[in-house]
Parts: structure tokens; sequence; C-alpha cells
């Protein structure tokens, strides 16, 4: 405890220090450079002479982080019509995830790369990419009305809807809803129209108040409601007896499971507030409550193909036929105050956290409550226009801590991450029909470093990185899916590049691949391809005397022979599984992206390379996305 509290005052006083040489006393700073007023161009933004023309330029959004650092940058909706056709999960999160293979089921990172969060949480994350946290708002700053609506029909009905709405009353105040719905029908074992593997709901409202008679005072609020359902089938069921029995059957093929269901339901309220008392002294506090619970059910039959997937259970009374039904609830009430600063090229944030912890497991009624408490700080430092240096360091009185450094050019950026983080409620407690533990363990240590170099010459870009990460107690799921820790250092390092050419004024061409490497004494323990690549080959032009703009072309995606986690729907969790080895593959798909004034279309073949009884797995037992034509349009309304 006293050397993570040493480590963590030497950072910050390292960091000061560094970084108070070039501080000086900006003259004549704007106590309000985050206030809506200041940010907008008063000539053309609020001069009631000037002609309104609403558009993209006038309708501007900000999120919660940029007002408690002191770094407003204001950000306008992206109307071009790029890269519009990555709507399904995979190629969203640049393929660099493992999911079951259909958009909303359960997802996992490739790369390891820790929250800064180094505190207690549920345990249950693979549904986390579909729920809006509150750092994830976007806080709108609009002349008239803004409406998005974006919808996706992909082949094999998969189908998504994101709407938002927002207006501005005046500077003072704002008010918006964002609308985010799943769809998916079932890619493996497919009865009918409207047979849903996914059903996905998440909504949220947002805005923002500065009264007019106190201008130095800032309200942010949102408040977000997620439902997340998902019918579970335990991946692909092939017949021993059959001899043409076979993998790559899709809508027609035998699944494990009928009738699991799985169920995530998450709702938060926050506010962040903040009051300018001078030019380098502010005061904020910010308040979350939110609740997760989490869900399983089914009746099963160890007679049948569902004891590929269950056994008798722990109870004392062992039976052939018998019922899951699990949940666990967990909840979280964080206060967070502290007081922040700029001057002309430097700014501050020191406060105190405190989180409020529970989880709940329904089948023992057993409650764990937990309270964690906080320091921590943020320095920043504009050295240039382009150059910024960052350290931020949050120490928990419990032993935990997380230390971050960033610095960012036009040629250069890196990031260097310590976490000591602890286990999550899920890895050491958990009550079940099918498991049960109570275990301790370590805290999970890592350094992680990110850097990235930029060049530019003439039509050919080149921009290499690196990722490094070395992994001390790493914790996760056994063969036997039991929460385990590793006994030795995992090093996980991965060199790429991404190269851009300029073929011509209208031809570009993109590559970028990775090459990893897992070492180390546990380093079996870590699941990761070691070579990948995604490449695309555009065509762009304007077209219709500059009435339309068109975005085509070629992508692909290859992925390296290696052996994946399984996943196990009874608790939510990907685990190390030494049986089912994934093929190398390659998915090409082709698309047409095209815009007309503020509506965007967008058309693609994806997979379009597929052979007959051919394809590719994303998880052991669990097919990708098969040849499908999939369309999708995304219409702005600025007024």
């Amino acid at each position: 405890m006293q050397k993570s509290i040493l480590v963590f005052v030497g950072f910050l006083l390292f960091t000061q220090v560094a970084l108070g040489q070039r501080l000086r006393m900006a003259e004549g700073a704007d106590v309000n450079r985050d206030s809506i007023a200041a940010m907008r161009n008063k000539k053309s933004l609020l001069d009631t002479t000037v002609e309104k023309k609403y558009g993209a330029s006038s309708t501007r959004f900000t999120y919660e982080a940029n007002f408690k650092y002191n770094d407003i940058v204001f950000y306008s909706p992206d109307t071009l019509p790029e890269n519009l056709h990555r709507f399904d999960d995979l190629a969203k999160n640049d393929y660099l995830i493992q999911n079951l293979g259909n958009i909303g089921t359960a997802m996992r990172q490739l790369f390891y790369n820790p929250s800064a969060n180094s505190g207690i949480t549920s345990g249950y994350y693979v549904y986390d990419q579909f729920y809006t946290t509150p750092d994830q708002i976007r806080y709108y700053d609009t002349r008239s009305p803004f409406t998005k609506i974006e919808t996706d029909f992909g082949g094999g009905n998969r189908n998504r809807t994101d709407i938002i709405f927002t207006f501005n009353d005046s500077i003072n105040f704002n008010i918006g809803a964002n609308y985010k719905i799943t769809r998916s029908d079932k890619q493996l074992a497919y009865l009918e129209r409207g047979d849903r593997q996914i059903e996905s709901t998440n909504w949220n409202v947002f805005g923002f108040l500065r009264p007019k008679k106190l201008p130095k005072y800032l309200l942010l609020f949102n408040t977000t409601h997620f439902v997340h359902k998902a019918a579970e089938q335990g991946g692909i069921f092939i017949n021993p007896e059959d001899e043409e029995d076979g993998y790559f059957k899709y809508e027609e093929q035998n699944v494990i499971l009928d009738e699991a269901r799985s169920y995530d339901k998450r709702g938060n309220i926050h506010i962040y507030q903040q009051y300018g008392l001078d030019s380098i002294f502010e005061v904020y506090h910010s308040a979350t409550f939110e609740e997760q619970i989490v869900r399983y059910y089914d009746e099963y039959d160890l007679s049948t193909r569902d004891s590929l997937m269950y056994h008798r259970g722990v109870s004392n009374i062992e039976r052939e036929i018998d019922t899951l039904q699990e949940r666990s609830t967990f909840t979280e009430l964080m206060n967070e105050v502290g007081f922040k600063g700029r001057t002309k090229t430097f700014s501050y944030t020191l406060y105190y956290k405190n989180r409020l912890l529970s989880y709940n497991q329904a089948r023992n009624g057993a409650t764990r409550d937990v309270t964690e408490n906080y320091f921590g700080g943020t320095l920043r430092q504009n050295i240039t226009k382009k150059i910024l240096l960052k350290a931020s360091g949050e120490l928990g009185l419990d032993g935990n801590y997380s230390l971050v450094g960033d610095f960012s050019s036009s040629l250069f950026s890196a990031e260097y991450k310590r976490v000591n983080r602890r286990p999550n409620f899920l890895m050491t407690s958990y009550a079940g029909q099918q498991e049960n533990w109570i275990k301790r363990f370590d805290n999970e240590v890592s350094d992680n470093i990110y850097a990235e170099f930029r060049f530019e010459m003439g039509a050919l870009r080149l921009e290499p990185f690196l990722r490094f990460n070395r992994i001390a107690n790493y914790m996760y799921f056994d063969e036997n899916r039991r929460p385990d820790q590793a006994g030795s250092d995992i090093v996980i390092t991965s060199p790429g590049a991404t190269i851009g050419l300029q073929i011509s004024k209208k031809w570009a061409f993109y590559t970028t691949s990775y090459f990893t490497q897992v070492t180390g004494g546990s380093a079996e323990k870590y699941r990761v391809p070691k070579f990948m690549n995604t490449s695309q080959l555009a065509y762009r032009n304007m077209l219709f005397d500059g009435k339309m703009m068109i975005h085509t072309g070629l992508e692909s995606h290859f992925r390296s022979s290696y052996v994946p986690y399984a996943y196990d729907p009874t608790i939510q969790q990907f685990y190390l599984q030494n049986d089912f080895s994934h093929d190398s593959f390659v998915k090409l798909d082709a698309f047409l992206n095209f815009k007309v004034k503020n509506l965007s279309i967008f058309a693609k073949v994806s997979h379009f390379n597929q052979l007959e009884e051919k394809g590719y797995f994303i998880t052991p037992d669990f097919t990708g996305t098969r040849f499908t034509v999939d369309l999708g349009a995304r219409w702005y309304f600025f007024d």
C-alpha cells in the first residue's frame, strides 16, 4: 500500500514539475472559455442580422470530459458517406473483436486494453459495446432542431436503427434524446422471419443548462435505459451419426440449445456540474447511479444434446431434467468532487471519488457491499499548438491504482498506462445451478504502451505503430469455465502499420496489418491471431455537377489461424478451450456509399468470395456472416 502511494505521488509530482516549467498566467484569460456562447462565432452565430443557414457547420457537439479537463473541442456531425457500409459489429470495430457471428451478440476485444477504472466491476462485460455510458454522451450546441435518422437493413434480417433529436432553447439550455434498437434474426437454426436472436433497445435523454443569471455555473445531465435480450444457441451441433452433417448449413444448421435466454438490463442517471470562481480555479461535482441486472434462463434435459452444455448441477438433488434461472444484480453510486483550472497553456484537475457498490445473487440471496475511495488528478500541458502532454493518476485506498501518460503531436503520439485493478465480483463469487465458487485473487497489474508515428510523403501515408502489454496476475476463465489466475507474466507485443496510397485524384488504397507475438510464462492463457490485415481499394468522386458524392470499392479482412476463446452463455464469459482451432480466412466485401444533400445511402455485398458449403469461424462453433446483401441510409435534418 505504501509503495503504491509513493508511486502515485511521485508520478504526479514529477509531471507537475516538468510541466510547470512552462506555466504562465494567461493575460486576459477568458473565464468562460468553456461556455457555449464563448465558443460560438459571434458574428455568424449570434448576430441576428446574418442570414441563417442551418447545416453541419451550425450543429456541434462535445463531451463531458472536455468540460472537466478544460479543453473544449466541438465536433460537427460526420456528413461524408465514406465507410458508411461498416454497420456490422465486426467492421465497426475495425475487425478487432470476437463475437458470435451476428450483430448484437456477445463480444470481446482481441487486444488487451484495460480500463483506467481500477476498481471492482460487475464482471459482466460482453454487451458493454451496446450500452451508452455517461462519458459517451454527446452534448449538442445547435441553432435549430437537429435530427439524425440512421437505419441499416442487413441481409438475413439483421437490422439497426439509430435516431437522435436535439435542440437549443437558447445558448443556455439544450435537451435531446437518442434511441437505438437492434433486431437480429438467427443466422443458425432459423425457422421463420422474426425468429430473433437479438432484441436490444438503448435510449438516453441528455442536455445542459447554464442559467442566464449565473453564467459561471454549468449543469450537464443524462439518463440511459438499456435492455438486451439474446436467444442463446450454444454453438453448432454436429450429428456424429450423419456423415454429411457439416458446419456451413446456416439457417438449416442444428444448434445445441433451443430455448435458452440471456438478459442484460442496465440504467443510469448522471449529472455533472461546475462553477468557476476565477480564471484558474473552478469547483466541480459529478454523480452517477447505475444498476445492472443479468439473467439466464433455460430448461434442460440431459438425455438430449443439452448435455453438451450442461451437467447435473451443484444442488443436493441431482436431476436429469432441471431449470436454470439465474439472476445477478450490480449497483453503483458514485460521487466525485474536485477543483480544476487552466491558464493559456496549462490545465489541472484534482479530485476525490467515492463508490458505493452492491452485488446480489438471487439463487443464494447473498449480497456483498463494498465502499471504494479514490484520490486522483490530471495535468495537461500544451507545449505548442501541435504538441500536448497529459498525465493522470488515480489511487484507490485499497491499493489499486491507475497511471496514464499521453504525448501527442502531428508526427508522433504515445500512451503509457499502468493499471493495478481489483478482481470483479463475478470472478470472486458466484452461485448458480451449474457452478458456484468463492475465490480470492491478487490484483491484476499491467503495463500498456501504444505508440504511433505518422509520415506523409506526397501521395504516400505511412503510420507504423506498436502495442505492448505486460500483464501480471492475469485473470481469466479456464477450460472448465471457472475463474483462474495466471501464475506468471504474459507479454503481448504487436507491431503493425497502416499504409495509405493516393493512387490518383479519385483512387485510393490503404492497408493495416498486425503481427502479434504472445510470450511469457503464461503465454498460453492469452489468445489472439498472429497475423491480421484489413485493406480497402476505393474510388471517390463528385457526380452531377457536385450534387452527388460517391465512395465505392472493395474491402478485405484476413485473420490467421489460432485457437480462440469459446463462449459460455450461462455466465456470459469467454473462456479458454483447446479443442477447436480456427482456420485462417479472407473475407471480401464490395460496397457503394453515396450522398445527395443530407441523405447518405450504402449498399454492400458481404463475403462475396464465399464458396459453396464453405465459410469461416469467429468463435468456436459459431460461423461468421455468410454471403449477404446489406443496405442502409443516414439522413440529417438541420431545421
